[in-house]
C-alpha cells in the first residue's frame, strides 16, 4: 500500500459530554416541537380532512371513519388514542422509552387539539380538491416537524418501525401503500361514495412529499467520492480547514490499472463550494464524483432518532 492510501483520522468535533441543562433544554425544545408539529397534524384533520370525508391512512384514517360512522359521536381524538393504546404499549417493548415518552405526548396532545381546542373553530368544505390538498401539505408538515425531534403520530408509524427491525428485508413502502389502499377501499365503503378515497390518495401523496421536504429537503448533504495522487494531503486539509472527517479508500483504475486512493467525504450543501476549491488548488487533476445524500446521521451531521 502507499504512502498516500493511509487512512486518515478524522478530526472530531462536539465531543464533550452533554451537561444536565443541555440536556434538560435539548429534552424542552423536542418537546415543544412535539407539540407544534401534532398541533399542525390535528389542524389539517379538524380543518380539512375530516369535514371532507376524507380518511388519510393509518390509525387517524380509521378514526375518520369510525366518527363518520357513529354520527360524530365517537370523537376522532378519542378513538384515535384508544386505537394507539395496543400499539403504543407494543411500542414501548420494542422501539424504547424515549421514542415513545414523546409518541404519547403527541397522541394525547394530538386529542386535546381535535376534540377540544379546535373544536370552536370554522372547517374548510367549498371544494374538496383544496380541502385535499391543504390536508396533506399541512400533515406531512406536521408529523414531519414531530419526527424529526424524535416522535411519531403514533398507528403505523410506530408498526413501521418494528417491522422494519424484525423484518428489514421487507419494503416498507409498499407495506405502508398496502394498509392505505385497504384503508382507502373501505372508506369508500362507509362513505358510499368513490371521490373521498380519490381524494385521500392526493391527501397521502402530497402528505409524503410534504413529510420528506421538512424532514429531508431543508439538510441537504452532499457525498464525495475523490479521486487524486494527493489523497493524504486533501484529507489532511478536510480535517484541520473544514473541521470534517474524512475516509481514503484504496481504490485503482480498471483501464490503467494504476492504484490511485479515492478520498470519501460527506459535507453540508453550504459547505460543497469551499470543499471543492481545497480540492482543485490541491490537485487540479483530481476526479471528482459528488451525489447528494437525502440524510447522514452521525458526529457533525444529524443526531441518531430515539
Amino acid at each position: 500500500m502507499s504512502k498516500s492510501s493511509k487512512p486518515v483520522y478524522t478530526v472530531s468535533e462536539g465531543q464533550e459530554k452533554p451537561s444536565l441543562i443541555s440536556g434538560i433544554k435539548t429534552w424542552g425544545l423536542d418537546v415543544l416541537l412535539v407539540l407544534l408539529g401534532t398541533s399542525i397534524f390535528a389542524a389539517s384533520t379538524h380543518f380539512f380532512t375530516a369535514p371532507n370525508h376524507i380518511a388519510p391512512g393509518g390509525v387517524t384514517g380509521i378514526s375518520t371513519v369510525i366518527n363518520y360512522i357513529s354520527g360524530g359521536r365517537l370523537p376522532i381524538g378519542i378513538v384515535n388514542l384508544a386505537l394507539n393504546v395496543p400499539i403504543a404499549i407494543l411500542g414501548f417493548l420494542k422501539l424504547g422509552k424515549r421514542f415513545m415518552i414523546k409518541t404519547l405526548i403527541s397522541l394525547l396532545w394530538y386529542t386535546v387539539c381535535v376534540d377540544y381546542l379546535l373544536v370552536p373553530f370554522p372547517v374548510y368544505t367549498n371544494n374538496a380538491v383544496v380541502a385535499a390538498i391543504f390536508g396533506g401539505v399541512l400533515m406531512g408538515g406536521g408529523i414531519g416537524v414531530l419526527m424529526s425531534r424524535g416522535g411519531s403520530s403514533g398507528g403505523m408509524d410506530i408498526v413501521n418501525k418494528i417491522i422494519q427491525r424484525r423484518l428489514p428485508h421487507l419494503k416498507i413502502g409498499q407495506v405502508v401503500l398496502t394498509s392505505d389502499l385497504i384503508l382507502i377501499a373501505l372508506s369508500m365503503v362507509a362513505y358510499g361514495e368513490v371521490e373521498p378515497g380519490l381524494f385521500a390518495i392526493i391527501t397521502i401523496f402530497l402528505s409524503s412529499k410534504a413529510l420528506d421536504a421538512v424532514l429531508y429537503g431543508f439538510n441537504v448533504c452532499k457525498l464525495m467520492y475523490i479521486v487524486t495522487d494527493h489523497a493524504e494531503e486533501i484529507g489532511r486539509r478536510i480535517n484541520i480547514e473544514m473541521n470534517r472527517g474524512a475516509t481514503i479508500l484504496e481504490s485503482y483504475g480498471s483501464y490503467t490499472r494504476e492504484r490511485r486512493p479515492t478520498v470519501m467525504v460527506a459535507v453540508r450543501q453550504n459547505e460543497y463550494y469551499r470543499i471543492n476549491k481545497l480540492i482543485y488548488s490541491t490537485d487540479p487533476r483530481a476526479f471528482v464524483i459528488i451525489t447528494s445524500a437525502t440524510e447522514i446521521v452521525g458526529n457533525g451531521f444529524n443526531r441518531p432518532l430515539t
